[in-house]
């Protein structure tokens, strides 16, 4: 099977930061593996959050992060708050790109599903040792 390469052309709708961004990941991403349609979306996705990410920082640069509200008082800028879920949003995106799942790797989201499930499965052995525990001691099974 013909080894598949990574699509290296940038969007052209993505702006500077987007497009550095882009580039970024793109260059850490493994010899020979290949965005599917899903990872390509979410990379174009986090790289215009980033461009969304860089106007809002210049806004708040320029306007300082408060302003005045509608009946004169000091409020916290919205671009402030926008902001803050902007970067949030891009966190989530760029976790959402799992790229040593296909690399023989096991994912994050699966490392999480295993450790939750190795929380579980010690959580009830120990309830069962405190049980034996005391039935042991001549106590109750509860």
């Amino acid at each position: 099977m013909p080894e598949k390469r990574v699509a290296e052309r940038v969007p052209t709708i993505l702006g500077k930061p987007g497009r550095a961004l882009w580039r970024a990941i793109i260059a850490d991403v493994r010899e020979g593996f290949a965005l599917d349609s899903r990872e390509t979306m979410l990379l174009e996705r986090a790289c215009t959050t980033a461009d969304h990410i860089a106007a809002l920082e210049a806004v708040i640069a320029s306007d300082g992060p408060t302003a005045t509200g509608s009946r004169g008082q000091v409020i916290v800028h919205p671009a402030l708050c926008e902001l803050r879920q902007q970067k949030l949003t891009l966190l989530r995106l760029l976790g959402a790109l799992d790229f040593g799942a296909d690399a023989g790797e096991e994912s994050l989201s699966s490392r999480r599903a295993s450790n939750a499930a190795q929380s579980r499965w010690n959580r009830k052995a120990n309830i069962e040792q405190r049980r034996a525990a005391a039935r042991q001691k001549g106590g109750t099974d509860g």
